[in-house]
């Protein structure tokens, strides 16, 4: 079953399926927030995705700072070259500088504009001079569909090595470094980030290049992103601009004449925020409901999918959203959806952190993405989908003050779910540990303990 099938079912056990995109949109958003309901509570065996993520160590470097300005120049700041796919893997690392009066002061890398200038979050506080600094970077950002952890292994030791689940409680509790560098034994469930999305659509404006494009409404969205050239999570893939997405601005809703194109050139934001900015669309009369990037067509001397601006500005692009196109199967095989993060992204630690660049294997329990597209599946296996819907109808009949039907709907999805359970549902190994747990005595020097009767 597909989104337009689950609708078309809940329509039919109601017999009230009416034409109305209004209605469409109500019980898609009760389709899917069953879908969450449903997957977001169980260890589910096909909910659990495993990936690699690229922990890098500590590095060192001379910033040149000036009292009262964010401001730091230096040599040999890693940064991309490509508009494709800008940024620099020290965007969003930590420094801490003490200037010449022993003044110490965190901050925060926002953004690389060039091997020898970067900007800081905030204005130094210090007095001006050059100092010795590390640029350290703990945070090990996962995808925003991340629900949970199950398990991180070292992959550089050869055999991979599970590492232990530690909580910074522990961590505190047995005294333990935040700045040791070695091999990682344990992994630390951390405070993620949060990314907050642009109050609307801004430097939109229309073109006028020529006839033939045709007419069509598109709606246009507006992200900022944070660090898309550090070790963030690669939901996009290679080869495509990535970073801490936010969740989408207001709409902006725009009719397009047959001679008219758009062209976006965000404004300048001040560059200590760090704050890259990429647009996205939909166009619901063409049959296109998820969100998908525009893209810079080529022209004008930028490069050909340059679609993220930098925090300064100054590039408009202008992509190619002729009907043809947008109609063809080369856009719908090629074209890349927004991943509805919601601009929310967790992140654990490494304890100790490494030290030299590490890549790690992370399993964890995803939480399904909306299905907005007719042809969406969902998550959940084929021969259980119906429960999807079941446990929409619970929410439509209730709506309609019919609390015996949901009740029988309640029936109906519960006994789908426990047949569901019987076959995916894995069951977690458990460790018995007599006389309660002492954290000081991490990691456990006793080994698998084993329940005998």
């Amino acid at each position: 079953m597909n989104l337009a099938d689950l609708r078309a079912y809940v329509g039919n056990l109601l017999d009230y399926d009416p034409t109305n995109s209004t209605y469409d949109g109500q019980l898609d958003a009760l389709l899917n927030d069953a879908q969450t309901r449903l997957l977001t509570d169980r260890a589910w065996m096909f909910c659990q995705r495993e990936g690699e993520v690229t922990v890098p160590t500590d590095s060192t470097s001379s910033f040149a700072v000036v009292g009262g300005s964010a401001t730091v120049a230096g040599a040999g700041f890693p940064v991309s070259g490509s508009t494709v796919v800008p940024g620099s893997s020290w965007e969003g690392g930590k420094v801490t500088i003490t200037d010449a009066n022993g003044l110490e002061g965190d901050y925060t890398v926002r953004y690389v504009a060039s091997a020898n200038q970067l900007f800081l979050d905030r204005d130094f506080e210090g007095t001006t001079g050059t100092y010795a600094v590390t640029i350290t970077q703990r945070e090990v950002y996962l995808g925003g569909d991340t629900a949970t952890i199950m398990m991180v292994n070292d992959l550089d030791t050869g055999t991979p090595t599970p590492q232990f689940q530690l909580s910074k409680y522990q961590r505190d509790y047995s005294r333990l470094s935040r700045t040791l560098l070695g091999t990682p034994e344990a992994y630390l469930p951390s405070e993620g980030a949060r990314v907050t999305a642009p109050g609307k659509a801004r430097g939109v404006t229309v073109t006028t290049p020529g006839a033939g494009r045709g007419v069509r409404t598109l709606n246009v969205y507006m992200v900022n992103v944070l660090g898309p050239g550090a070790y963030t999570p690669e939901s996009y893939g290679p080869g495509v601009s990535a970073g801490l997405e936010s969740s989408l601005s207001a709409v902006l809703s725009i009719t397009l004449q047959d001679n008219e194109e758009l062209a976006l050139a965000p404004e300048t934001v001040p560059s200590s925020t760090g704050l890259y900015r990429r647009y996205y669309f939909t166009a619901p009369a063409l049959g296109i409901n998820a969100p998908q990037r525009l893209r810079h067509d080529g022209s004008g001397g930028i490069t050909a999918n340059t679609d993220t601006v930098a925090p300064p500005g100054g590039v408009t692009l202008v992509p190619d959203t002729r009907v043809s196109i947008l109609e063809g199967q080369a856009f719908q095989s090629a074209s890349i959806r927004y991943q509805d993060a919601n601009g929310v992204y967790p992140s654990f630690q490494l304890y100790p952190h490494p030290s030299a660049d590490t890549s790690m294997g992370v399993r964890r329990l995803v939480a399904p993405r909306p299905m907005r597209e007719d042809t969406d599946i969902p998550l959940v296996p084929a021969a259980f989908a119906q429960a999807i819907a079941y446990a929409a109808l619970e929410q439509v009949t209730l709506k309609h003050d019919n609390a015996a039907l949901s009740n029988v709907y309640q029936r109906k999805r519960t006994t789908l779910t426990r047949e569901m359970e019987a076959r995916y549902l894995g069951q977690p190994p458990r460790r018995i540990q007599r006389g309660g747990s002492d954290f000081r005595t991490y990691p456990n020097p006793f080994g698998p303990l084993t329940f005998t009767p």
